[in-house]
């Protein structure tokens, strides 16, 4: 059996090739850590002897679910060295996580939003969130070689490492066109030292330009949740959806299910709106 030490080494190389969030690597490695510190077993024992320490921790049903969905992956990395035969992280009884609606902006909020952002870079942030509905981790993890602006598609790495193309609308085209200005490569959103942006100054950034002008204190992960919502209420078929937002099952769709569902629409462009150009 390797050391700690060498499966903890082998597993941030195991998700540093599949995961682009710095955040989502962190913390995957912080709770696998977590792990070995309290069993040394990688059997259903040792699961079951990790479970119960969490809940005499006392930790909420939520946070230990989050620390499962990290044990997966940890156990997925131990199968594929041969060192467990199955995942027993998804075959312990965890316990049920309430889980919230998402939140989102409707069709008059994300308007003025979007309309009150004056800088050429943040109104392309903005436009290019909600129109693709990106992961903050996919959104600045994009390189200007990614966005094909002939076919208004981006390419983004998802979650697991599988590479995608998403649509994005002739309006946050005409916003990227003016912001990428000559630059052919290199990342696509730059900080004032032309170094990629950051994911806690993206927070920021969009969190000081909603309270600025719908009051309200929003992530960029409601401005994804906001055009999953719309696109649900315009007739786009789950499964679209599902496929659009690069859920690997359609029960993560299904959350949004909480709007009325219309017809399906017949194209992208027909969906929403604001996915035309003026």
């Amino acid at each position: 059996m390797p050391t700690v030490d060498d499966l903890l080494v082998g597993f941030e190389q195991y998700i540093d090739a599949r995961y682009s969030s710095q955040n989502t690597k962190r913390v995957y490695l912080r709770d696998a850590k977590d792990y070995l510190d309290v069993s040394n077993n990688f059997d259903l024992n040792g699961v079951e002897k990790y479970l119960h320490a969490l809940f005499d921790r006392g930790l909420k049903p939520s946070s230990i679910v989050r620390k499962f969905a990290s044990l997966s992956v940890f156990f997925e990395y131990l199968k594929e060295r041969g060192l467990v035969d199955k995942n027993y992280a998804k075959l312990v009884d965890k316990p049920k996580a309430k889980r919230e609606l998402p939140k989102f902006l409707d069709i008059d909020e994300t308007i003025a939003l979007l309309e009150s952002v004056k800088n050429k870079r943040d109104r392309a942030i903005l436009e290019l969130l909600y129109s693709s509905s990106l992961r903050a981790s996919e959104l600045l993890g994009l390189n200007v070689e990614d966005v094909d602006f002939d076919n208004l598609r981006v390419r983004v790495k998802r979650k697991g490492g599988s590479v995608v193309y998403v649509p994005f609308s002739e309006r946050a085209k005409r916003f990227l066109v003016e912001y990428v200005g000559s630059r052919n490569s290199g990342p696509l959103f730059l900080n004032k030292y032309g170094r990629r942006l950051s994911d806690r100054y993206l927070r920021k950034l969009v969190k000081k330009y909603a309270l600025g002008s719908i009051f309200k204190d929003i992530s960029p992960h409601t401005l994804r949740h906001t055009k999953a919502t719309h696109l649900l209420n315009s007739g786009m078929d789950i499964r679209l959806l599902q496929k659009f937002l690069g859920h690997s099952s359609i029960k993560a769709t299904q959350i949004y299910t909480h709007v009325n569902l219309k017809q399906l629409a017949e194209t992208y462009d027909n969906t929403h709106p604001l996915a035309k150009d003026e």
